[in-house]
């Protein structure tokens, strides 16, 4: 009884292998680049939620300010703003941010400060998503 494979039977499973990480591959790009997006703009939105419940339960104005790096909430004090809790931004999956407003104030009703809504532009790749958030708080993915 012969024990192991032969030098052409390893050379066809290398090359059967070979051929379909190559058709795979550029699928799998996509779907990681997919995968990414999805995470940034769930933990921005994650972020935008606890920012505006925390403004609502502690009856205080809150503001997320939103980074590549990262994205930060903090409160007000009696004399300035304080850091609460920051939380890692999409440059941590790979993922570019465009903001048009970086800076969401929440005041104790949980409605946002400003003149208009914020739109947040996630991307990586051929991969994007857009949120907005509206002055009254509301949060939409695109």
């Amino acid at each position: 009884m012969r024990r192991g494979l032969s030098l052409p039977e390893l050379l066809l499973v290398l090359v059967i292998v070979g051929t379909l990480l190559g058709l795979a591959l550029p699928r799998l790009a996509v779907w990681l680049d997919w995968a990414a997006v999805d995470g940034a703009a769930g933990d921005a939105t994650m972020a935008i939620a606890v920012a505006r419940q925390k403004a609502i339960a502690w009856g205080t104005r809150t503001q997320l300010v939103m980074r590549a790096e990262t994205l930060t909430i903090d409160t007000l004090g009696p004399l300035a703003w304080g850091r609460w809790r920051a939380y890692p931004g999409p440059a941590a999956r790979g993922v570019a941010l465009a903001v048009t407003n970086s800076r969401i104030v929440f005041a104790p009703n949980g409605i946002a400060w400003g003149a208009s809504n914020t739109r947040i532009v996630l991307r990586r790749g051929s991969r994007s998503e857009t949120i907005t958030v509206s002055r009254v708080g509301r949060v939409k993915r695109w």
